[in-house]
């Protein structure tokens, strides 16, 4: 049996719980049947004796916790108590603060609970300190969903740790896609990020995406996956929101875009997001919508492209699923099955 708490319950923590319960099968295959014994959100949470129900589940992945039975005022403490073996967690980001999501990922690893997540706070701010805890303490942190969520960056990053890596840049932020398209096409730059507000592209407070934090949180994550030990705070962030419209629709007549493009230079141990000017029949150039994109360039003289969807929530939950299956494979290859 594998015991499961949920934490966090919007687009995305539903989305798992969907899954989960579709997928339910694969992970009893390999002689762990899932059992969900709680879940925890900002307006409260779920316990049961055992497992939850199938129906309390169809619940939550329907509602959350909005009209769910039993719910009630539980905190973190009360998830550790019930002995899980991993977190799947889903929460918004804190990056200025870092909190309360850094003392979650704390108190987890130092539990020894796993965690699985799609969440960049704790990696972006403190990195080596979660991963080196959990390495001590035989705790599996599963964390690709973080970057490109529905394509596999990390997944091929750590395939190329053997390599020498020169540099990696990319687009990493579809909301910031989406409103440069609009200014391109004439609409102010209000109102681009209105329209990104209401058609749900944008978070209500889009400035994490067009400000360059979510970016910048990603581009930390792959420099720590290839060797780069750097925090969220010693990256160079330049926001898109102080960008003057008309050089915006300039740049396209003269054959350029302007993207916000992640930079990651080894060589130097620099981090950057900010505005670029980019050749608009380029790779970086030519990403729409919920594209991302990554150009890998290696010391030997070859680069590698990746381009793929970034969400929407039920990739980004699969991508979970996946690290949860990685986990269960992980358990039984050392013998914990």
């Amino acid at each position: 049996m594998l015991r499961i708490v949920l934490i966090g319950l919007g687009n995305v923590g539903k989305a798992f719980v969907k899954v989960l319960l579709a997928k339910a099968g694969e992970l009893a295959k390999l002689g762990y049947e899932p059992c969900v014994v709680g879940a925890l959100a900002s307006r409260g949470g779920v316990v049961g004796d055992g497992c939850l129900s199938n129906k309390l589940l169809a619940e939550l992945a329907d509602k959350g916790l909005y009209g769910a039975t039993e719910v009630r005022s539980i905190e973190l403490g009360d998830l550790i108590s019930l002995n899980p073996d991993v977190a799947v967690v889903a929460i918004p980001p804190s990056y200025r603060t870092g909190e309360p999501n850094l003392s979650m990922y704390r108190e987890l690893v130092r539990n020894r609970v796993s965690v699985v997540t799609a969440d960049k706070t704790g990696l972006a701010l403190a990195y080596q300190e979660l991963v080196g805890e959990a390495r001590a303490r035989g705790v599996y942190l599963g964390f690709t969903a973080t970057v490109m969520a529905g394509t596999p960056a990390l997944p091929l990053l750590r395939g190329l740790r053997g390599r020498s890596i020169d540099s990696i840049t990319g687009v990493l932020n579809a909301t910031s896609n989406y409103v440069l398209t609009l200014v391109e096409g004439g609409l102010p730059m209000i109102d681009a990020v209105k329209r990104a507000v209401e058609e749900k592209i944008a978070e209500p407070d889009p400035s994490i995406d067009l400000g360059g934090l979510d970016a910048a949180a990603k581009a930390v994550i792959m420099a720590n996956t290839v060797g780069l030990p750097v925090s969220l705070r010693n990256v160079e962030v330049q926001s898109l929101l102080n960008l003057n419209e008309a050089y915006i629709r300039d740049a396209v007549r003269r054959g350029v875009r302007v993207k916000q493009v992640a930079s990651i230079d080894l060589a130097k141990g620099r981090v950057s997001v900010k505005p670029m000017e980019v050749p608009a029949g380029g790779v970086l150039g030519s990403v729409s919508g919920n594209y991302n994109t990554l150009i890998i360039r290696l010391r030997d003289g070859n680069e590698i492209t990746l381009i793929g969807p970034t969400g929407p929530a039920g990739a980004t939950a699969e991508v979970m699923f996946s690290d949860l299956l990685e986990y269960v494979e992980l358990r039984l290859m050392m013998g914990k099955g």
